[in-house]
């Protein structure tokens, strides 16, 4: 009978594969627990790249395996850096030291690298250093490939046991409605804040415009054209509703009105993306609206409640999956429920 760590990876693996794959990490010893790739995986257990990323970001997520990321130089190949998160890969342009030219890094450049975790029930080596000889990235183990395969969501959000009970606590907080008025209003958008901020390429900020003042502003410092990311765009709204009642439809229309102003009437130039955020549950007309608004101008606005986030919190769900779930309602004008239906597990 296999680890019961693996039983997350059943929609991914029949059983066989499952207790090769079982018998494919207990079998590495020495520096072969540090040294697990895609590609390695896929020729080992007989099965696609892109299952096999699939496997090993579930593995990540459950905890058997830990991931690195070493960043080589796209026009000489060279081991430039070796970095524990997507947020350390450098940004700005550089000048490789081995080659002299002047490089910017991208998802091809950077090959994930994984290691057996040392809480994990599977033998573990001593730790061996990566290849530094290699040439140049495997294209299935680079950190482009994994987002190909629809994984990039658990590498960008993966709040640790600590920073869940605070958002737990937080969210008790709101409902408590403890203090004055304003420190009632800010429980809210202070636990919008420090949610989205635990992605780790984005940063947060309630700004005022010319116009008018945005509860939280969200900048991805690392914008990606790849899963939600490339429907987020590099900044987007989210206004904050900490009321009893149902919201208003009202809120919907503003927050669109906002955003087609700043877009100077052009369809989802600057921003493409806003998010109403409410302590109670938004009416039906939230979703007739955005989906309006979607078709008219190419702004998605989604709404999340109070009670989907404390599911989300409970449950230790990714907040990147819950928003690309509603934003596909929206965009798809769904009716169907897409997480009852099974596609989404958020």
């Amino acid at each position: 009978m296999y680890c019961s760590h693996l039983l997350a990876l059943k929609e991914l693996l029949n059983d066989e594969k499952i207790h090769e794959l079982e018998n494919y990490f207990s079998g590495l010893i020495g520096g072969a627990t540090h040294n697990i790739t895609v590609a390695k995986l896929s020729k080992a257990i007989n099965i696609s790249p892109q299952v096999a990323s699939k496997v090993l970001t579930k593995c990540k997520a459950v905890g058997i395996v830990n991931a690195v990321f070493v960043i080589r130089c796209p026009e000489c190949g060279m081991f430039i850096k070796k970095v524990n998160s997507i947020s350390d890969i450098p940004l700005e342009s550089f000048e490789c030291y081995g080659c002299n030219a002047e490089i910017e890094i991208g998802p091809s450049d950077v090959e994930v690298i994984y290691s057996l975790s040392g809480d994990c029930v599977f033998i573990e080596g001593q730790q061996e250093e990566i290849d530094l000889l290699a040439k140049a990235v495997v294209p299935e183990n680079s950190l482009e490939s994994i987002f190909r395969a629809d994984s990039i969501n658990e590498y960008f959000f993966h709040p640790t046991e600590e920073e869940y009970c605070e958002l737990n606590r937080m969210y008790v907080a709101i409902k408590e409605e403890k203090g004055t008025k304003k420190e009632k209003g800010d429980t809210l958008e202070d636990l919008t804040k420090y949610l989205f901020g635990l992605c780790s390429i984005f940063r947060t900020a309630g700004i005022k415009t010319s116009t008018n003042q945005i509860d939280c502003c969200v900048i991805n410092k690392k914008y990606l054209d790849y899963g939600i990311f490339g429907t987020l765009g590099a900044r987007f709204f989210i206004e904050c509703k900490n009321e009893k009642h149902t919201p208003s439809g009202s809120y919907m229309s503003k927050l669109e009105s906002i955003i087609s102003t700043i877009n100077a009437g052009g369809k989802a130039v600057c921003i493409k993306f806003g998010i109403i955020i409410s302590k109670e549950e938004g009416p039906s007309t939230f979703k007739e609206l955005a989906v309006k608004y979607y078709l008219s101008s190419g702004i998605v606005i989604i709404s999340i409640c109070g009670k989907e986030l404390k599911e989300m919190f409970d449950n230790k769900g990714n907040l990147l999956d819950l928003i690309e779930r509603k934003a596909t309602e929206v965009m798809l004008d769904a009716t169907t429920d897409l997480k009852k239906a099974g596609l989404y597990d958020s």
